[in-house]
């Protein structure tokens, strides 16, 4: 199963979803090819963003921004936007066989409380996705 987190620059909010997923997948026993891209990627993560991760037990391994084309985009079976203009943008493909997006606000400043709610949030909805507690 391949599973794709995309937003608007691929620099916060899908890399956190791509982090999470690959650390609550192994704890759900599954194991899912893990992407994340943006409809326009930044030049890098925000060192905050890495930071963070690192500090509650996330891989920052291979985090980086990537475009619809560095991902296997039309092999995708579960495809997640985590933007508006992901959601806009993205194109249907037959191979995904399940297509949601999830409503995360934009990180506008990069305060350490604002990345932090974001990825409590991005948490809750990966564990919901994996059934994991």
């Amino acid at each position: 199963m391949k599973i794709a987190f995309i937003s608007t620059h691929n620099a916060i909010r899908s890399i956190m979803a791509e982090s999470v997923a690959r650390k609550m997948s192994k704890l759900a026993l599954l194991s899912p090819e893990i992407y994340s891209a943006g409809v326009e990627p930044a030049k890098e993560v925000p060192e905050e963003v890495l930071k963070l991760l690192q500090e509650k037990g996330y891989s920052i391994e291979n985090l980086y921004p990537k475009s619809l084309k560095d991902i296997p985009y039309d092999k995708i079976d579960i495809l997640i936007t985590l933007s508006p203009e992901a959601r806009d943008n993205c194109p249907y493909s037959i191979s995904h066989m399940r297509r949601e997006h999830w409503v995360v606000e934009e990180v506008k400043l990069m305060r350490r409380e604002e990345l932090l709610k974001t990825l409590e949030q991005i948490e809750n909805l990966v564990k919901a996705l994996f059934k994991v507690n």
